[in-house]
């Protein structure tokens, strides 16, 4: 893991915990360099992240201050389903109708930026939660970033096996939200009796060094779905 992911997930941390208290300006570059051995470069670019969390507000002049304590949605859909499951107290159950490897179509290529052709894991799902089918999931994934991936965690968390078996860091993600009418094969699929609109999260996620491991679409029963985020202008 990079030193400056190190630092910021460290100073995030402390955020959390009330360590660094909101409206209070946090230690000098200088100081924090020395505390955690590093350049002050590598901990502007630790900040940055808090900034653009909205965790974190810089003063022109003044320094960097603790805008406000973490929000618990924050990152919540670079958590994975079942660990936003958990965290809520609520049962997940994972319905894998499809899961192979399959060379990529031009589409999908093009979504992970690698060759046409190359081979990614096709992995269809359906979530239920609570004993209501709600999250139906097509997930592309190239096979040589995230190897021998297991019918195991494809039923529990492959967020999971990227990060507690892989040891890869999950860093960001772009995400387009929009509503789409479900097909019929959908509606089966989530036991809707007439044509319903989902909420559809396309994203494509990275991690912590660069490389594009995801491409996904993930649509929802509208009135289970919620999604929280912060816009900070800088």
């Amino acid at each position: 893991m990079p030193k400056y992911m190190e630092i910021y997930r460290e100073i995030r941390l402390r955020i959390e915990s009330g360590n660094y208290a909101p409206d209070k300006k946090l230690p000098e570059g200088s100081k924090l360099a020395s505390e955690f051995s590093c350049s002050e470069l590598t901990i502007t670019k630790a900040l940055d992240l808090l900034v653009r969390e909205g965790l974190v507000l810089r003063k022109r002049g003044s320094g960097s201050f603790v805008k406000r304590l973490a929000s618990s949605a924050s990152n919540s859909h670079l958590s994975g389903t079942a660990e936003r499951c958990a965290r809520a107290g609520k049962k997940l159950e994972t319905r894998v109708i499809n899961f192979t490897a399959e060379p990529a179509d031009e589409h999908v290529a093009q979504k992970l930026t690698i060759p046409h052709g190359q081979l990614v894991y096709v992995i269809h799902r359906v979530r239920v939660i609570d004993g209501v089918p709600s999250i139906i999931e097509y997930t592309w994934m190239p096979v040589d970033l995230i190897p021998q991936l297991t019918l195991t965690y494809v039923n529990q968390s492959i967020y999971h096996y990227i990060t507690k078996q892989l040891g890869w860091v999950i860093h960001s993600a772009h995400m387009t939200i929009t509503g789409q009418q479900a097909t019929h094969h959908e509606c089966q699929q989530l036991a809707l009796v007439e044509p319903t609109a989902l909420i559809q999260v396309e994203q494509v996620a990275f991690l912590d060094n660069g490389k594009l491991f995801e491409y996904s679409i993930a649509r929802h029963l509208w009135n289970s779905f919620n999604f929280e985020t912060d816009f900070v202008r800088v």
